[in-house]
């Protein structure tokens, strides 16, 4: 039993990395493009879900309540994330930009691989 609680705690601690890196990814291209931090929770969920990770509305709100996710996500109401700044993102040592877009091209290509 101890055993499952252990991977269950490393997936979701995976989970929350690869959302991190998502945010941070969405916060670049949007800085990237001059646009706002802005998503809405559908959408999010949905290229969340397209790389594998699993999340609801629900949950996604949640993970935000609790902190989790405060690195990257501002607020989250029940259409729409507005993200933090990438300055804001930069600030904290724990977030890298570098690490984040490596994160996301590695979920991409899992992504690519198991619809083959």
């Amino acid at each position: 039993m101890e055993c499952l609680v252990k991977t269950s705690e490393i997936l979701h601690e995976s989970n929350l990395e690869q959302l991190a890196a998502l945010g941070q990814f969405l916060i670049g291209r949007a800085n990237d493009k001059n646009s706002t931090s802005k998503l809405s929770v559908e959408a999010f969920i949905s290229i969340a879900s397209k790389m594998g990770i699993p999340l609801d509305a629900e949950s996604l709100q949640d993970m935000v309540m609790q902190g989790e996710l405060s690195g990257v996500i501002n607020n989250v109401d029940d259409k729409e994330i507005s993200f933090n700044s990438e300055k804001q993102v930069q600030d904290n040592p724990e977030l890298s930009m570098d690490k984040a877009r490596n994160t996301v091209n590695n979920m991409a290509q899992r992504a690519m691989r198991k619809r083959k």
